[in-house]
């Protein structure tokens, strides 16, 4: 985590947008009760939407999800994309379901086999178009579970060519007059 953490360009602090918590929030079928961990907490859009019990780690705070050692019911994240795998590891050791946010790129034959090798799978599976951050994404839903299940639920949603921070077109529309959001997925405030 201190390759992150000590990065001068820290290109692995990619923050989620509200309205994509709100959407994995749903589709994951978070219930309030359930005990939760929020294991890259950054500016907190997922932690504080949770409910009690709910618990984070942020490495900006000197809390290493590394050094994470309880169950939880579910994980809910959004991690590091050079550290997939390191975060799918150690997930699956304290939680027998997780909501996970990745880049559709990142969804590896690899990673899928590192997931059924523990008897984890991917039971839902959301595949998202999102403007002004990474485009396309998925959401997965990810279960331990004694069979392989013989279905998964899979949909995809198109978030519009609208910033989600912002509201102002990013793309598609066009006009000398309309005023077009720039921002990237890094960016922390938008630029026209």
């Amino acid at each position: 985590m201190n390759k992150i953490q000590n990065r001068k360009k820290p290109n692995d602090k990619i923050y989620t947008p509200d309205k994509v918590v709100d959407i994995m929030l749903k589709f994951c079928d978070y219930k309030k009760g359930q005990s939760v961990l929020d294991p890259c907490r950054g500016k907190g859009a997922i932690y504080d939407k949770l409910h009690e019990p709910k618990f984070y780690c942020e490495i900006d705070e000197d809390i290493n999800f590394f050094d994470w050692d309880k169950k939880i019911d579910i994980i809910i994240q959004n991690p590091p994309y050079s550290m997939i795998n390191k975060f799918l590891i150690h997930s699956m050791k304290y939680s027998n379901k997780m909501c996970i946010l990745i880049g559709q790129y990142s969804l590896t034959p690899r990673r899928i086999e590192l997931l059924k090798e523990n008897n984890f799978y991917i039971t839902k599976m959301l595949l998202t178009k999102i403007p002004s951050w990474f485009q396309r994404s998925y959401i997965l839903v990810i279960e331990k579970l004694e069979l392989e299940p013989k279905t998964i639920i899979f949909n995809s949603i198109d978030l519009g060519n609208r910033c989600l921070y912002c509201g102002c077109p990013c793309g598609g529309m066009r006009g000398k007059n309309i005023r077009h959001c720039k921002r990237k997925s890094k960016d922390l405030i938008c630029s026209y």
